[in-house]
């Protein structure tokens, strides 16, 4: 991997321009990393407005993807937007001359206009998952991962995502030294942990129309760290434990029991977040029990652990 192309599309981020400039362009060779060439390439050699401010100048056209042995198609502030036949065909090439595809953030959009993302896994931002599953249902889209990587194609999660893809690159290609050096020069941690579920803004939790049902949810947000079940629950609608499933999941959406869990939850993140209590005391305040149950619950839904979570996201 020295010869990396990247794809300069209208209405590219100036973020992931940044971002792929950082890692391949900065002059490493003293630390042992590169050097490396970078092609600018944009349909015709134009110039290419960036969002959400600036222009790139293109250093090669089309062409220049050619003999890469890395292409990139960077994020558009709009995924959707139109990607030309030329460009297309040019991913197709580069990808069947054995050349690397990788996407950061929403360029994932431009692989799949490509067809590169058929029967291959994919991810993108989370708030863009869906668009995405949509615009390409023949692609296998990850929904908690920050990088996929499926027959030399390689798509990111949203926004730094994209560096820890790029750091997965370096470290394939050239070794986890290279990278453990790159990482240090940016100040960030060579492997992330945990997907991108973590980052997922956690709603504030509905509050139902229905009087029973909402003074309900009122009655267990005030007792989470209580060991509280759906019985106790039903018991305080005055309704079987069955009419109240039927009742709730019409009122909130959700089953009472995974709504109990996600709310257990995110009060643990929240004191993960804002306080110092031990993950002992976090377990037992947010109805957890024990610390064994709130790293699986955590693990399973968050895809990381409680102290990796508060490392990430802890108050300073």
């Amino acid at each position: 991997m020295r010869t990396i192309g990247v794809l300069l599309l209208p209405g590219t981020r100036v973020f992931d321009f940044a971002v792929v400039n950082e890692v391949w362009s900065v002059d490493r060779e003293q630390h042992g990393v590169g050097p490396f060439e970078m092609r600018l390439c944009a349909p015709g050699k134009r110039p290419v407005p960036l969002h959400p401010a600036g222009e790139a100048r293109p250093t090669h056209g089309l062409t220049g993807l050619t003999g890469c042995d890395l292409v990139i198609a960077l994020g558009r502030a709009d995924p959707g937007a139109h990607v030309p036949a030329s460009v297309r065909v040019a991913l197709r090439a580069a990808h069947q001359s054995n050349a690397t595809v990788a996407a950061l953030c929403s360029g994932a959009f431009t692989l799949g206009a490509a067809g590169l993302l058929d029967g291959r896994r994919a991810t993108t931002h989370w708030a863009l998952l869906d668009a995405l599953a949509t615009a390409y249902p023949a692609a296998e889209v990850e929904r908690d991962v920050l990088f996929t990587e499926h027959d030399d194609i390689l798509t990111s999660a949203g926004v730094v995502g994209g560096l820890d893809l790029c750091l997965h690159l370096v470290r394939r290609d050239l070794g986890p030294r290279a990278a453990n050096t790159l990482a240090r020069r940016m100040v960030m941690p060579p492997v992330r942990e945990g997907g991108q579920a973590q980052y997922v803004d956690a709603p504030i939790p509905t509050r139902p129309d229905r009087g029973d049902i909402a003074s309900t949810v009122d009655w267990a947000m005030a007792r989470l760290g209580d060991p509280i079940a759906i019985p106790d629950l039903a018991a305080r609608t005055r309704m079987s434990v069955r009419a109240f499933h039927r009742a709730f999941i019409a009122a909130m959406g959700d089953t009472p029991g995974r709504w109990l869990l996600l709310q257990r939850l995110r009060r643990a993140q929240l004191l993960l977040e804002t306080t110092d209590l031990s993950v002992e005391r976090v377990a037992a305040r947010c109805g957890l029990g024990t610390p064994a149950n709130l790293r699986r619950r955590m693990r399973a839904e968050f895809g990381t652990a409680p102290a990796a979570y508060r490392r990430t996201f802890a108050a300073s």
